[in-house]
Parts: C-alpha cells; structure tokens; sequence
C-alpha cells in the first residue's frame, strides 16, 4: 500500500536520510526531477514545456528536472517565479547549474498561454500563506491552459496537511509525490486539481523509520485480496459466516433490504434479517435472508447468540426498540457495525460500550453530533476527529468522505480512495454497512473489514459508473456490482 505522510513527518523523514542515512540532498532532488521528467516523457504530448519555478526546494526541484530534460533530449523552459538571488542550498545549486549550461530562462508569463506542458515548481509542503502576486497570476494563466499539467510533490496552494487551498491552486493532471503521499492530497475538496498520482521513489529509511511511515496508508487492491478469505472446494454455508441484520421501518424498508442484499452478495454463508413486522413484503425478490418479523416480544439476545457478526442501524428510524436493540448488539460483544439510526441514537451510555469489535460507520454530520464539534470542524481535520473518536471509545470508526479515513484504535490510519461521485446518494451507506457486516462474519478484524469494505464499496461503484455514469447510478447497481 501507499503511504501517507504529515508535513512534519516528510521533513523529519528528509533530515533522517540525509543526516542519519547519509544521501545528500541533492541526490534526494535529483532522483525526485528524475520521476517528474518520466512523467514529462510519457505523457505523450511534444510541444512547448514550461516549468514554473518558485522559491525553495519545490522550484530546486524544477531547475533540476530542466537539467535531466536537456540531458534526454527534451528542451524546456524555466519561468522564473521568484527572485533567483534568494536561492539556497540544493536549490542554489542546482540553478548555478542552468545557468552554466544556457538552459532558458524567463519571467515572461505570457509564454504560459501557449505551452502543451506546464510543471508546476512553485510551491511545496512549505506553504504557509495564500498565493499572491506574479505566482498566482502564473498559476491561473496554467490553468487556463489548454496544456498538460505536472505538479512536482503537491500542487501549489494545496496545503500538505489538511488539503485546504492557500488562495488558489494549480489544477493538474498528474501529481508527482516526493516520497510519499502527502495528506492533503487526499483530504483536500479540490481532488480534481490533483490528477492521477504517482510517487516518486527518492530514497531509503531503515526499519525503525519505516515504522514510523506505515502508520497511514492508502487502501489497494492487493492488500484487500490479501484478507479476504479464500472459497474452499471443500466448505459449506457454516464456513462463511453467520451475519445477523437489524434494520428497517415502516417508513424505510429500502434500507434493510440493501443492507441485505449487499451481505449476501459479500459472501456470508448464513444470513438473518431482523425488520419490524409488516414491511416484510420489500423481501419478495431477497428470499437467500432468513427474514425474521420483530412483533415488539422478539428476544434479541436470542438471535445474537446464533450470529457471528451484525449489523445495526440502516432505516431503522420509526422503529420503537432501536435504543434497546442497539444495546444489546454493544453487551454482546460480537462483531458488529453500527450506521446510520444506530448512531443517530449513540448517547454516552451507548458509547461507553463499544469495543475493539465494533466498527461505526459515520458521515461528517453524524461524526459532528457525536463529537460536538460542527460538520465544517470534522471536515477541517478528519483525520483528528476519526482518530480521536477510535482512540477514546476503542472501537474502529469508517469516517465516511469522498476519501474515507478509516481509524484504528491503536492509531493506525487508512484512507480509501476508490469510488466516485455517483456514491453521494440514499442507499450507499447501507450497502457498505452490509459489506462490512458480512466481512466481519467472515472474520476478518473490524479495522481490516472497514478498510476492505470501504474499497470493495468504492471498486463496485466504480465498476457500475463505467456501465451507468455517476448520474445515473443507484446504491442497487452498487450492490449488483460486488465483484472480487
């Protein structure tokens, strides 16, 4: 998987490598203008290249990657953003260079409006204030470009840890992560300016640094086949997993039935769905669920016995045992996830009870009134608010964005970035609650089953957007999808 880093930890990780490991900086410059200039030669475009060249290492990075073009046959030109006498170590450097060998050189912005490629080497992680001046002006001519565009490490005035944007920013195409990606490159509402993101490989740590730089990473499809259990010739429906659901209303039978479906399309080998009596004609097309009709006397703790795992919460909004029934899901002590009316309802009593088995699934407002803190707070910082959240209660929280941030208890973080916009409607949380249930009952971990839950959501969306298109898809195109 990716990593995924803070500001502060990509620059102790540079002073690590070059005081501790060794590897001079330039060398970490040189190999990280090496990967850009990849990018450059593969892109497929032949015209005018312009590299935007800013103050620091991010505009060093620039002048270095001139250099390497040159020295593979591709001629660029070097727009000169700042003042070059302000230029300092590797950066210093490596202009001395450009100038000795006669690279071009120019403040002439007007040269932007007519690039196929432009390399955005203004800023980095170091930004600390809005854009301004010339170097905005240079970003929105970019922009406005009808050129292809590369942003070395992060886009300029895209701030490295929270994704806010400084100003304004570069939009790109591609972005070249130095070393590992930054974490505003995922939190960031701007995900478009991004672009496909590739890193580059710039240097080593050894393994106690290592540690420190597995702690957040980006969900893939290689670790999620890695924990999903293999189908024995040799099994049967008891090998799979005994999933229980508790979910629906009178008002809502949708929910439960999506939660459903999305369970047995997971795999779980056995499957009961707990719904309120009279609505249980919305599972004439589900008949794989054991249905069960809740007349107000079911006993719940009777059914938890016979689960693996459950799932809580999705539609249940008029029925009048949710407090009840969520609370003995909690003093339980199976796995389960908790969504949607679950949460709506999780007071500190409830709280209080849950555990390393459980998983939480909310979105930024429901995080919001479990925390106290507003929606626009979450989202400012929604690492901080998961991990705090899991920390505190000791149970798994799935922070439900156009990037996930899945949180561990014991710190560990996860990002998930598949899926697409056609996600942002009724019906997708419930789908992934029914995923994640049926992984749980499979037995996977619940910070394993939320982290593959949240990309086997995003993959399956995926898959249905390039049949339906982001408009038209529905969560039940979603569930039709599940295919791993």
């Amino acid at each position: 998987m990716e990593h995924v880093l803070t500001n502060e930890t990509m620059r102790l990780i540079d002073r690590y490598m070059i005081e501790k490991i060794g590897i001079p900086g330039a060398v970490l410059m040189e190999n990280a203008a090496s990967c850009a200039a990849d990018a450059v030669l593969e892109c497929g475009k032949t015209g005018r290249c312009l590299v935007l060249i800013g103050p620091g290492n991010n505009g060093g990075d620039g002048l270095a990657l001139m250099r390497i073009l040159a020295s593979r046959g591709r001629e660029s030109t070097g727009i000169l953003l700042c003042d070059p006498s302000k230029f300092s170590g590797d950066a210093a450097l490596n202009y001395s260079i450009v100038k000795h060998l006669g690279l071009p050189l120019s403040t002439d912005l007007s040269l932007i409006d007519g690039a196929e490629i432009i390399i955005d080497a203004v800023f980095g992680t170091g930004l600390a204030r809005d854009i301004t001046g010339i170097q905005r002006e240079a970003i929105r001519r970019a922009n406005i470009s009808c050129a292809y565009r590369i942003a070395i490490d992060i886009p300029s005035g895209i701030n490295g840890d929270t994704g806010k944007i400084m100003g304004d920013c570069f939009n790109a195409d591609e972005t070249i992560a130095v070393f590992a990606v930054k974490r505003g490159l995922l939190l960031t509402e701007r995900l478009e300016s991004v672009g496909r993101i590739r890193t580059a490989r710039i240097g080593m740590v050894d393994d106690k640094m290592q540690q420190l730089i597995e702690t957040e990473t980006i969900v893939d499809e290689a670790f999620v086949r890695s924990l999903l259990p293999t189908r024995r010739r040799v099994s049967n429906k008891g090998t799979y997993g005994r999933t229980l659901i508790i979910a629906g209303s009178r008002n809502m039978p949708g929910a439960a039935v999506m939660c459903t479906r999305a369970v047995l399309r997971t795999g779980s080998g056995l499957t009961r769905t707990i719904v309120p009596c009279g609505i249980e004609s919305a599972f004439a097309s589900t008949p794989e669920t054991m249905l069960i009709c809740d007349d107000g006397t079911l006993d719940i703790n009777e059914q938890l016995e016979w689960t693996d795992a459950a799932a809580i919460g999705c539609g249940m909004g008029s029925d009048p045992r949710k407090y009840e029934k969520t609370e003995a899901v909690l003093r339980s002590g199976k796995r389960a996830v908790i969504d949607a009316d679950g949460l709506n309802l999780m007071d500190e009593r409830l709280r209080e009870l849950l555990s390393g088995n459980n998983v939480i699934t909310p979105h930024p407002g429901e995080m919001a009134r479990r925390t106290g803190a507003s929606a626009a707070d979450i989202l400012a910082d929604p690492v901080s608010a998961a991990q705090g959240f899991a920390s505190r209660y000791g149970c798994t929280v799935l922070l439900k964005n156009a990037v996930s941030v899945i949180a561990s208890p014991d710190g560990r973080i996860r990002y998930n970035t598949a899926g697409n916009p056609g996600l942002a409607k009724g019906g997708s949380g419930d789908v992934l609650c029914g995923i994640i249930a049926a992984l749980l009952a499979a037995g996977l971990d619940p910070f394993d089953a939320a982290s593959a839950g949240a990309y086997i959501l995003g993959t399956a969306a995926d898959k249905a957007f390039a049949l339906l298109g982001e408009r038209m898809l529905i969560a039940g195109d979603v569930i039709d999808a599940l295919d791993y």
